[in-house]
């Protein structure tokens, strides 16, 4: 009994620090669009996508025998979950970053991981299963204030150089559909896993990114051509090709293909309540990586913060 358990921590653990790893990848993508600022925010999130569905190709070959264990209904979730949960989400999630700046972003990604435990704990009551309130709320709390503490300086720094115009709301609208369908994805794709144990995480990521190929090819198509980016004079991928292209390549791989391997492999191991908190490493990373950007040294509170942020996740692994 004692050795089970302790397979059962490890399985856990394994788990957190894939989620740890898939956070500190997407923490990238807060920063990708700034570095190409003369793209459109929807064509970045289409390139990132169109990556994504290239680079898993070769491994629908190599996977093909985990891969034919898949139904019909499997492939149309592996293309709806994608679609909606990445390509939707990133497109409104850049869109964000450009009118209302990253720090804001990443501030709103900070309260998916409470959202998420909220809404899957809801669920869990329907079946029977949900934790008691007083256990869960303890912990979220904890995660909530650190992660506010860690995003002041973030928020400060955003709020002294922002613009209060009509485009600064927008970004906010933005903002808050990127919450509402990473929520959505987070939990439905993590529920379809845990139902699905047997089923290689690497086929399913991969099944994902190829499924929805199709249909952003054709997107950026339509994005692009009103810009003139099919036309002779700028060209197929813009006015700085090989930048626009290093870009979507390392959004395409490191942060949709190993990120999305990373994080559905946790949500194998581990319930979409507690799965869904470790999204908290995205916003915390994405600060970090927005400092380096700037050639800023980590503030005294996202330090705080982070330790504070550390204790929350503690005190949810002991809960779950």
């Amino acid at each position: 009994m004692k050795d089970e358990r302790s397979v059962n921590q490890l399985f856990m653990l394994l788990g957190v620090l894939l989620g740890v790893a898939a956070g500190a990848l997407w923490g990238l993508i807060y920063i990708a669009p700034l570095m190409v600022p003369e793209y459109n925010p929807v064509l970045v999130a289409l390139g990132r996508f169109i990556a994504f569905g290239v680079v898993s190709l070769p491994f629908m070959y190599f996977l093909r025998k985990d891969l034919r264990r898949f139904s019909k209904a499997d492939i149309i979730e592996a293309f709806k979950y994608p679609l909606f949960g990445n390509v939707v989400f990133y497109s409104t999630l850049t869109i964000c970053i450009r009118l209302a700046g990253a720090p804001l972003a990443g501030m709103f990604m900070a309260l998916i991981p409470v959202l998420v435990a909220i809404a899957s704990n809801f669920r869990y009551q329907k079946e029977g299963r949900a934790l008691s309130w007083n256990v869960i709320t303890p912990p979220l709390i904890v995660i909530f204030v650190g992660l506010v503490i860690a995003n002041w300086s973030e928020f400060q720094y955003m709020t002294a150089g922002a613009e209060s115009g009509l485009n600064f709301w927008i970004g906010v609208v933005f903002g808050i559909i990127a919450v509402i369908l990473w929520t959505w994805f987070s939990i439905m794709n993590g529920e379809w896993l845990l139902a699905h144990p047997s089923h290689n995480s690497a086929a399913w990521t991969a099944l994902q990114g190829v499924t929805v190929l199709p249909v952003v090819v054709i997107a950026w198509g339509v994005v692009a051509w009103p810009m003139g980016f099919l036309d002779t004079t700028e060209g197929l991928f813009g006015p700085r090709p090989v930048a626009f292209l290093l870009v979507a390549l390392m959004l395409g791989f490191v942060c949709s293909w190993v990120a999305m391997l990373c994080w559905n492999g946790m949500s194998q191991r581990l319930p979409s309540a507690l799965g869904g908190q470790l999204i908290v490493f995205e916003s915390i990373s994405s600060v970090i990586y927005a400092m380096i950007f700037r050639g800023q040294m980590p503030t005294a509170s996202l330090v705080i913060g982070y330790t504070i942020l550390m204790v929350g996740v503690l005190g949810s692994l002991y809960v779950f």
